[in-house]
Parts: structure tokens; sequence; C-alpha cells
């Protein structure tokens, strides 16, 4: 062993020349008679770093007074013994109390010992926790995934000097190097002169191409000078790695879904620095939110592309429609206009069953053109085309006049129509043309699959804030897993032969685009054989002052 420190009492006590030298072999330093049985015990507690207390020295006459020493290894992280703390002291006739006092002495040091450890650990949990808060925060301020790669390229461990290095996969499974960031400009300079030349290296021992060769995870490399170096890569890139003075590698795979997408190899900033179990778990946090972080602006970029794909297929739907409706307008009404002609016998007479038959083709012709029609409304609700004139409108006043224009129906068919708590105080929000055009829609089904004889109820109230319409009738009804789907373009339910063959079910499917662009909803309750009830729901006036909003087509 040799002397680290030892003060003036140490020094005299084992007879100590006044001039020893630090560093010296401390066997050579002492000239106590005692001096053999210290070292014996200072190598055993080199060799098994083992507390030693009190142990006797010397026989304790007068010319050899006895002392007692005690030794406290310091092991380090390996195991090894690297400093002793050596207490020296003549013993005396009191050696139990001053045993106990070491005793109480030691369980207080131990006690402050842990107390500054817990609050070492605190501090460090806190500033972790504010680190990982701060680079979450920053990877997460854009969607965009460019903008999260380049956010992903300044990671860094939160130590003087550390840098990364980012490698990514493309979709066809190819590796790139995304970025090496460097916290001394000087140093990213080089950097930056080789980027685009610096590539991931199939037989490269660290970053990806490690990782996709199967290495253990978390990967650890020192010397990483030597191990960039270690690729074939050309002279000037070779000369450009020997400048950062990195110390250890430690790479930590991201993943997205189980599957590697990439690599993020952080780099200690000295030679000196080896990365700890802390150091690991950091990196790993870190690697997980950088994950987390590019799946949600992949899925992002997927979403917008879909939707803009979406909306894309949309203008050209309606672009067609357009077109096939106008094409279609013509001769339909070239076909109405010249069944006229023949039903007024302009050009001579015709027989009685002749007469039938233009009636026919004249039904026809108009259900076309109610066809085309509907067509070409649903698309534009669909593709945002439509503007709507919000405005206050009386319930009661939309809904009589909304019957008016069914009561030929309502009489052909024989059934009962009665109006139940709708006063006409009700005020709604909402565009009246279309409002009506739901009101028709719903009243016409209801009593198409109403049986003769059967019964309508219409009734208005007011909840929570809306205005709620609902027209129920005594129909055949409607099965509860079709409640949904009766709202999808060209679906119609077949229960018996009530209402089959009637529309092709675009009806329901527009009266809830246009209400739900009304900030209102259609709905259904039914069950079969007992009817059914449909509730448009409207936003309630407010009752301020009548106004007026206009809101335009949605632009596409």
């Amino acid at each position: 062993p040799t002397l680290v420190f030892a003060h003036a009492a140490f020094r005299d006590l084992l007879g100590a020349p006044a001039g020893i030298a630090l560093g010296a072999p401390l066997a050579d330093c002492l000239r106590s008679q005692n001096t053999s049985a210290l070292a014996a015990l200072l190598n055993q507690a080199f060799r098994t770093g083992v507390v030693l207390r009190d142990a006797r020295l010397g026989l304790g006459d007068v010319n050899r007074p006895a002392m007692s020493c005690s030794i406290w290894p310091d092991v380090n992280a390996d195991g090894e013994t690297e400093y002793l703390l050596v207490e020296l002291r003549r013993t005396s006739d009191n050696e139990l109390a001053y045993s106990l006092q070491r005793e109480v002495a030691e369980r207080l040091l131990v006690s402050a010992l842990r107390e500054q450890h817990a609050a070492e650990m605190a501090e460090s949990s806190r500033k972790t926790s504010e680190f990982l808060s701060a680079e979450s925060r920053r990877l997460a301020e854009s969607l965009d995934e460019q903008v999260t790669l380049a956010a992903m390229a300044q990671i860094a461990l939160p130590h003087p000097g550390a840098w990364s290095i980012v490698d990514m996969l493309d979709d066809r499974g190819r590796m790139h190097r995304l970025a090496a960031v460097h916290p001394d400009p000087v140093v990213q300079g080089v950097l930056d002169a080789i980027h685009g030349r610096w590539h991931p290296a199939n037989t490269d021992k660290f970053g990806l191409p490690a990782l996709t060769r199967g290495a253990a995870q978390p990967l650890i490399a020192d010397a990483a000078d030597l191990t960039f170096c270690d690729a074939p890569h050309d002279g000037k890139v070779l000369d450009a790695l020997r400048a950062p003075h990195a110390g250890s590698l430690l790479t930590m795979p991201l993943l997205i879904r189980d599957k590697l997408v990439g690599a993020i190899t952080f780099v200690s900033g000295s030679d000196a620095r080896h990365y700890t179990p802390e150091d690991m778990e950091l990196a790993r946090e870190l690697a997980s939110r950088s994950s987390i972080v590019l799946e949600r602006a992949r899925l992002y970029g997927e979403a917008v592309a879909l939707r803009i794909k979406a909306e894309a297929a949309t203008v050209a739907k309606s672009s067609f429609l357009d077109m096939m409706s106008h094409e279609l307008r013509t001769p339909l009404n070239a076909i109405g206009g010249y069944v006229d002609l023949l039903d007024l016998e302009l050009h001579g007479p015709i027989t009685e069953k002749q007469h039938v038959d233009l009636g026919r083709i004249r039904s026809s012709q108009r259900y076309l053109t109610a066809l085309v029609h509907d067509l070409l409304n649903l698309a534009h609700v669909r593709g945002g085309r439509l503007a709507y004139d919000i405005r206050d409108i009386g319930a009661f006043d939309v809904l009589v006049e909304g019957v008016a224009m069914v009561e030929p129906l309502i009489a052909a068919r024989g059934v009962t129509y009665s109006t139940v708590a709708c006063e006409p105080p009700i005020v709604a929000r909402g565009d009246r043309e279309k409002v009506l055009q739901i009101l028709i829609n719903l009243l016409s089904n209801a009593i198409k699959f109403t049986p003769d004889r059967g019964k309508i109820v219409v009734d208005c109230q007011e909840e929570s804030g809306m205005v709620r319409i609902r027209v129920g009738d005594t129909g055949i009804g409607i099965p509860a897993d079709k409640l949904e789907s009766i709202f999808e373009p060209f679906v119609q339910v077949k229960v018996g032969t009530l209402g089959s063959g009637v529309g092709v079910g675009l009806g329901l499917a527009i009266s809830r685009a246009l209400a739900r662009d009304m900030h209102g909803d259609v709905t259904v309750e039914s069950t079969i054989g007992q009817g059914a009830r449909f509730t448009l729901t409207l936003p309630r006036a407010t009752g301020e002052a009548m106004k007026t909003e206009v809101v335009a087509p949605r632009s596409t």
C-alpha cells in the first residue's frame, strides 16, 4: 500500500518522519514496532474489502504501547478496493466505551450518507424528468414527419460533449444516415461536410447496420473513433471521423409496432466516460418516445394523404354526376314534353288505351328526373358544395307547410295524420328550404310504409337547447340491425311487400347530411310491426334578435 494522506497525529503515533512523501510505500514510512502487523491488516483489507474495527496491535508494555486499528475499504463498482481509510489510536482502559461511541458514530454516518444518497437520487430523478419532458415537448411540436425527423436528429444524452447519430430505413428497406449532430460548431461543420458521403455500412459495429444483423440491444461499443473508422470509407470521410473526440457508443433501436425502422446512436464526448445503467435507461426512454412521436407523425401523414385522395375522389364523382345529370335532364325533359304533346292530341287523336300508356311513360319520366335530381343533390351535399341560409324559423310554420305539400299523398293512402304538442313559439335555427326538404322526406317515408288506415303523428319539443321534430308512424317498422344502415345511400329495407320497389334509398341519406351540416341530426327508433319514429334535431334559437347566417360551401 502507498500513502495518500496522513495528518500530523497519525505520523506522530507511528513515528513517521516529518518529511514523509505522499505516494511512498506505507511500510517504508513507519518506524513503529507494530509496522509488520499493521501491514498485514492493510493487505487483508485490500484483499477482502471487509471493514475491520478495533484490531489490537502490540503487547501494550511501556516501550511498545498497544494500539487499536480500524480500517474502512473504499470498493469501486467492479468490487476492487481502491483506497483504505485507516484510524489508529492508543488503547485505553475504556475500550468498551470507545467501541460503543464508534458504533453510534458509524450509524449516524451511515444514516447521513443514506439521506445524502436519497437526496442525490431525488435530484437526479427530477433532472431526468425535466429533461425528458423538455425533449418530449420538442419532439411533439409538429405532426409533419420531416420536422419530427429533424427534431429526432437533435437528441443527445445530457452530458458534456455528448452527441448522436440517427439512421433510418426507407420504404424499400434501405439504410440511410439521417443526421449526425454535435454540440461543437467546428466539429458539426466537419460532420456536415461528409453528410451524404458517410453512409451506414453493412459492416458497421454500431447503429442500424449492427441491429439489422441481430446485434444485442442495447448495443454498446468503446473506442468510438476506432469503431467509426473500421468500415470501408474514403479517405476524406475517415479523416473527418477522427475529429469528434468520441468516447463510447450506445445504440438504441427505433421500433414502430415492434418493427425496426431506425436507430439512434448516443456518443459520449470523452474517452473516459462509460455508459451507466442510468444512461442506458434514459437512452431507451428517449428512443421509445421518439418512436411514438414518429409513428404519430406517420399516421397523421397517411391520414392527410387519404383525406386528399378521398376529397379528390369526391370532386371527381361530383363532377361526373354533374355532367351526367345535365346530359340526362335534356332528353328526359324532351321525353316529358313530347308525351304532353301527344296527350294533348295536337298531332291528331289517340285512343284511350294510348292515353293510359302515355301516363305510364310520364310517370317513368318523372321518376327518372327525380332520381337524377336526388343523385345531384346528394353529390352536392357530400361534396360540401351547398350554401346554407341559417336563420330563426318557426317549427310550427315549417311543419304546416311541409304537411300541406304531402296532403294529396295522405289522402290517397287513407292514413290519419295528427300534430301533437307543436306550439308556435318553438323556434329553431336552420335553412328553411332544407329543413322543409328533410320534413317532406320524412313524411313521404312515413306515408309510403304505413298501411291503409294507419296513423302518422308529428310532434315538436324543446330539449336541452335543441328542437326535436318527430315523425312517427304505425307502419311495418325497421329491423334493429338496419337502424343505421338505412341512412346510407341506395339502402332500402324490405319488410314484407309494403313500400318495396319505391325509390332508390337516397332520401334519408340526403336528409341526415343536410341536418348535420346545420349542426343537427336525423335519427330513428323502431320496432318491427309497431312502426318507426324519425327525429329531426336542430339547434334552438337563442331568443336574441333575429339574425341571418350564411354558410358558404366547403372548399374542396
